[in-house]
């Protein structure tokens, strides 16, 4: 198990925060924290995906018990604990949401078969799946689902000297999984009315976006409030140190097989940024009212599918 890794990190992001809003040592902090180039120049600050607009944390969000003390992971996360508008609570130990898990030694992979997962929904593309396979979890059934397979743009396409460029690959990939790749998100979401097949673990690779758009259909069916939606979709960002070092690092790795590119420019591919997802629920409220009739309109799924869901996961 991890040693305290998360809280001492969360002690760490308040004194930050604290000390972004003064001096330290005299000397003010943008100067300290701002990008610079190789000849010692300030470029374009990064984003600061840690800030109160990035990381949304409400007292539901109780990060002591929603992140899984399992070493060696970065966002595996239990979506309980969050109120409905009908009063009742998501369950915990229901539904779990993840990085991907390669990266993980045996003692986390016998840490995640206490959690009696029975289906693990990866998202992540074919070449992937072949070069960091899951590892196989005792009792679970691994499902293959590459949502993103058909995408007529890809992260090679994007320029990484434009400094919107990953935002706006970000948003036509959310835009993407909105219009073409309901009926994807729908086959689990039938999987969730059999209270037999639970627990289910969802993840793509850094378990952010992919994976964030199926916990938020979910959450809204199970009718938590879009306030506490935000919320949980941005608490990807608060190990986002962690994601960029071991998951950037991997990144990185491949991609400097095939051409150099500094580890830094792949840096906003580890975060989350609210807007990402509001545009795509904006979308769905503006087109069709809310997830359910968006769901019905491009999907198998039945309003009965929605009765199970909710009470398979609510009480």
């Amino acid at each position: 198990m991890k040693k305290n890794t998360k809280k001492n990190c969360s002690i760490l992001k308040t004194i930050v925060r604290w000390m972004k809003r003064g001096v330290l040592l005299g000397i003010p902090l943008y100067l300290i924290f701002k990008n610079k180039d190789d000849k010692g120049k300030p470029t374009q600050t990064d984003t600061d995906f840690t800030d109160e607009n990035h990381l949304i944390i409400l007292p539901e969000s109780q990060i002591d018990s929603r992140f899984l003390q399992i070493e060696n992971t970065i966002n595996l996360r239990d979506i309980g604990g969050y109120t409905t508008t009908d009063g009742k609570t998501t369950k915990w130990g229901k539904v779990y949401r993840s990085e991907e898990l390669a990266h993980l030694p045996e003692k986390s992979i016998a840490d995640l078969e206490k959690l009696g997962i029975r289906n693990i929904y990866d998202f992540r593309d074919d070449h992937k799946l072949v070069k960091h396979p899951d590892p196989e979890i005792e009792g679970a059934t691994n499902h293959h689902v590459p949502v993103l397979k058909d995408i007529s743009h890809s992260a090679k396409d994007i320029d990484l000297n434009d400094p919107n460029g990953i935002d706006t690959f970000m948003k036509n990939v959310y835009d993407y999984l909105v219009k073409e790749r309901a009926q994807d998100f729908a086959d689990i979401l039938k999987i969730i009315t059999d209270e037999k097949q639970l627990p289910i673990l969802i993840h793509c690779t850094n378990g952010k976006d992919r994976t964030g758009f199926m916990i938020a259909l979910i959450l809204l069916i199970c009718r938590v409030p879009e306030e506490t939606v935000y919320s949980d979709y941005t608490l990807s960002n608060y190990t986002f140190d962690e994601a960029f070092d071991t998951l950037g690092t991997i990144l990185h790795d491949e991609i400097n097989a095939v051409t150099e590119i500094k580890k830094s420019a792949l840096r906003d591919f580890f975060g989350v940024k609210p807007d990402w997802l509001k545009i795509t629920l904006d979308y769905i409220n503006k087109q069709y009212g809310n997830v359910e009739t968006y769901l019905l309109s491009h999907t198998d799924m039945t309003l009965d599918d929605f009765d199970k869901i909710r009470k398979n996961l609510t009480e």
